[in-house]
């Protein structure tokens, strides 16, 4: 957990109850059913060498949604929310071309937040955040 999100738990625990449990997001109580986990062991796609390729560490993966909505749990170098726009853009655009253009969501476990994104018909890519609790 980043220093800064740890120290704002500390000095205000209301904050840690305000945020929903990771099984409590919009993620999963609204976005993705039916979700099923793929064998990490052997589970091989385009998205996996771009996550790779891009220092990522990959927890976890879930298809949902019949398949076609991927759930990636896992350790971003950054926070997705901060000053590194370059990294995320260029790793998004790479995530388009190897997911086929739809739509994801990368549950970020080292920064307790859901990113999900998703490429508008304009070509241009659409983020929502959604900060979760940590037990």
């Amino acid at each position: 957990m980043p220093r800064f999100l740890l120290l704002m738990l500390l000095l205000f625990p209301c904050l840690a109850s305000a945020l929903p449990t990771l099984e409590n997001t919009q993620l999963y109580s609204g976005t993705a059913s039916d979700c099923r986990d793929v064998d990490l062991a052997i589970w091989q796609h385009p998205t996996r060498k771009v996550l790779v390729k891009n220092d990522i560490k990959l927890e976890r993966v879930q298809l949902c949604n019949g398949g076609h909505y991927p759930i990636f749990q896992v350790q971003l170098p950054y926070d997705p929310r901060g000053q590194t726009k370059n990294y995320f853009l260029q790793l998004y655009e790479q995530m388009r071309a190897a997911n086929g253009k739809w739509p994801y969501a990368l549950v970020a476990s080292s920064d307790a937040v859901v990113v999900y994104v998703s490429y508008p018909k304009d070509d241009g890519i659409a983020l929502d955040y959604e900060s979760y609790a940590v037990p």
